[in-house]
């Protein structure tokens, strides 16, 4: 492997010298610098990246840890993210958790040992508790709203309006029998705490059934839902985990030949406004961009986005 130190002596120079050309230092003579640069071409020099990140104090990488991307809220959010690390010299490297608490700690790990410069957390299962406590060792941004923290920035939908309008509008058409649909039914999942939350403001705490299902993320699993839905003719109206979900229970329901119960559907995807399904938009590809911004922020903050709901006529 080919040294600065035989770059510089090949061409008369200091080691110095060398390193400024390479970090793009003004302070070189046109002449030196266009030098320097055959040389390097002429060796095929590569620098130790390693080396770089020790001597800079930084690895110019950000670890996003992921639980999946069966759904389409983390494909839309991991797009915003992309798109905002192409506009600065950070890498993002992805981190699949399938919320396994230990890979998450590992990850929180390598934080400490300095292999990233910064975390976000698309959504966790381990402890708020325990992931302040790797704060001092980077900036860790969280997706979700914080109650009180003045170690993590989190960057959060608000959707509790946009549920509010969703279930308001399936109470005016005198829908009664609903089916709740969720990519994780856990009282933990901030989706599942909107949702609950909002159909009881609009149809009170026990005045009206509902179901819940967890683990629903994509077109298959709606299809196959569909089978079991439709031995129930009570169901008149279900909430969608997206609107892929959604077309999958219209799928299961046409080729049952019974009139597919009314459907919101998630995530404001293009299926979705073809199929002319109400929707709402978490604004995951927005929150996405925002979380990186935060990444890279040296103030700890919380921003909100507002989840929108957009009718079936908009």
């Amino acid at each position: 492997m080919v040294s600065i130190s035989e770059i510089a002596k090949k061409a008369g120079v200091a080691k110095s010298t060398v390193s400024r050309v390479l970090n793009h230092h003004p302070h070189v003579s046109d002449e030196t610098r266009q030098k320097i640069m055959a040389i390097i071409t002429e060796l095929d020099y590569m620098p130790n990246q390693l080396a770089r990140d020790l001597s800079r104090g930084k690895t110019q990488k950000i670890g996003v840890v992921i639980p999946h991307t069966r759904h389409p809220y983390f494909t839309q959010l991991i797009n915003g993210l992309l798109d905002a690390a192409k506009t600065t010299d950070y890498q993002l490297v992805m981190m699949p958790s399938d919320y396994n608490q230990e890979i998450e700690l590992s990850y929180l790990n390598q934080l400490k040992m300095e292999a990233i410069d910064a975390l976000i957390f698309t959504s966790r299962a381990i402890s708020l508790d325990i992931i302040e406590t790797y704060a001092k060792y980077g900036r860790i941004v969280v997706c979700e709203k914080l109650q009180k923290s003045n170690l993590l920035s989190s960057a959060y939908l608000d959707r509790h309006f946009s549920f509010i309008e969703a279930f308001s509008e399936m109470k005016a058409r005198d829908l009664e029998n609903l089916v709740l649909l969720f990519s994780r039914n856990d009282e933990t999942s901030a989706t599942y705490q909107s949702a609950l939350v909002a159909y009881q403001d609009v149809y009170g705490q026990l005045s009206t059934p509902y179901t819940v299902f967890g683990n629903i993320h994509d077109f298959n699993d709606g299809l196959k839902l569909s089978y079991q839905l439709i031995k129930d003719d009570s169901i008149d109206g279900i909430l969608a985990t997206s609107d892929e979900v959604a077309a999958g229970l219209i799928k299961g329901y046409e080729e049952s030949g019974k009139t597919c119960p009314y459907i919101v559907g998630q995530e404001g995807l293009l299926v979705g406004q073809l199929l002319k399904l109400p929707t709402i938009d978490h604004k995951s590809y927005d929150l996405g961009k925002l979380a990186f911004k935060q990444a890279l922020s040296d103030i700890i903050s919380q921003e909100v986005l507002f989840s929108e709901y957009l009718p079936q006529d908009s």
